[in-house]
């Protein structure tokens, strides 16, 4: 089996050994940015694991979509004390729980070190109060203070650091500041929505402009792919055609998380029908589960990422946008016609869509940029969620019809001899 629910690293880690010598080398500020599911998470473990260096801690904080000033910098708070005490902790001390509150973190810090007892008292009296730019400023000044009185080198990693911007306080230039004034702390954030990311980082108008050096994380390109589905059916002594392992890799799009769950999902129906040759029924078997299944990882990860990214819009709204896009509505005029907007309704949200990553334009028109996104808002969503007076027995022959189609589609849009331009069409828009 593969663990399809929590980030890899050791030996079921893959690839991305370029990004992770950049990481190790450490002593710069780096910024992680790629679509959901590229695997950044992955990497930012990976790098965690290996970072073999005793006056150095890491200080992973994932930031949740419904973050909120005060949960953030609670969880920046304890981050940083718990991470500091387990690396420290010595003979003799006081058990470390990994779900520590803040108030036990605090006690015990000061009990390494007294030096910090008026700054860190500070801390845990102004949690109490509605947080403002001077409370927050006190909190990240937190692993300043560390490295201070320990010598130690703190690397802060900030996971979906987008999520700042949903801020009153202006935390960005806040970290400009620390950046700019405090040594002995690095930063490596990463983000999942591309344009915000980017136009944090790279804007020339940003507080942050050339603080980060920016690594972009990418889907696997053809040859990962193909070794990373051969590799693990190999495991199971399975084996699978050209045609459909390059369907496999064309309709996840190469992302590590995709690839992960079907192949998963296609051992478990070989295993269970006793074949060795993996077949097109497998591949529909697994698209049915993870894609159509309302319980599948796949359709689970995708209407909580919607749910998450517009919860503070209308989904609704946006879901018909991209399900437009989707069945082939690429310009805005059409995109109008399906939603029954007009084109200027049209332009905020269509721009929020392209900055969270979800939609990609090309001139005048807008393409789906994940296609298993595509796929599931074509083929899986309508079904499931709009059609729901259908039986189940209907929907899933509906579903495996579709499926079937793109698969017979696909093959004869490849023609005889051209597996080749799979690995070129896929490199293309992999690098």
């Amino acid at each position: 089996m593969i663990d399809t629910q929590t980030p890899v690293t050791g030996d079921e880690f893959f690839n991305r050994s370029e990004i992770l010598e950049r990481l190790l080398s450490t002593g710069r500020n780096y910024a992680l940015i790629g679509l959901r599911k590229s695997g950044k998470t992955s990497i930012l473990y990976e790098f965690e694991k290996r970072l073999k260096k005793p006056d150095t801690i890491p200080v992973h904080i994932y930031l949740l979509f419904s973050e909120t000033e005060r949960s953030f910098l609670t969880k920046y708070a304890a981050a940083v004390l718990y991470s500091y005490l387990e690396q420290n902790s010595g003979s003799g001390s006081a058990t470390l729980e990994p779900r520590e509150n803040l108030n036990d973190l605090i006690v015990k810090t000061i009990e390494r070190l007294p030096a910090l007892a008026s700054d860190l008292i500070a801390v845990l009296n102004e949690l109490d109060k509605k947080p403002d730019i001077g409370i927050a400023s006190r909190i990240l000044d937190l692993p300043y203070l560390l490295s201070k009185h320990t010598g130690n080198t703190l690397i802060i990693i900030l996971d979906e650091f987008q999520v700042v911007q949903n801020f009153n306080i202006d935390m960005i230039d806040l970290l400009r500041q620390k950046i700019q004034t405090q040594r002995g702390a690095y930063y490596v954030v990463a983000g999942s929505a591309v344009g915000m990311m980017q136009g944090i980082l790279t804007s020339s108008a940003s507080p942050l402009f050339g603080h980060f050096e920016i690594l972009s994380v990418g889907s696997f390109n053809y040859n990962w792919s193909r070794c990373f589905i051969t590799t693990h059916l190999d495991k199971s002594e399975l084996v699978i055609g050209d045609k459909l392992l390059n369907f496999l890799i064309a309709s996840s799009g190469g992302f590590p998380y995709y690839l992960a769950v079907l192949v998963d999902r296609i051992i478990e129906y070989c295993h269970t029908v006793s074949i060795k040759q993996v077949n097109q029924k497998a591949i529909i078997h697994a698209f049915d589960r993870e894609l159509l299944n309302t319980s599948g990882k796949i359709f689970v990860y995708f209407t909580d990422s919607l749910e998450n990214t517009f919860q503070r819009r209308n989904i609704g709204f946006h879901i018909e946008i991209l399900k437009s896009i989707a069945i082939g509505s690429t310009k805005q005029s059409q995109i109008a016609k399906y939603t029954t907007k007009t084109p200027q309704e049209l332009s905020r949200p269509l721009r929020f869509l392209e900055q969270a990553g979800f939609v990609t334009r090309n001139g005048v028109e807008y393409f789906i940029t994940d296609p298993m996104l595509k796929t599931w808002l074509s083929a899986a969503y309508p079904l499931q969620m709009e059609l729901s007076f259908i039986k189940d027995g209907k929907r899933l022959d509906a579903f495996d019809r579709k499926i079937e189609e793109m698969i017979s589609t696909y093959r004869g849009e490849l023609g005889k001899g051209s597996e080749s331009r799979v690995a070129q069409s896929h490199n293309s828009v992999t690098q």
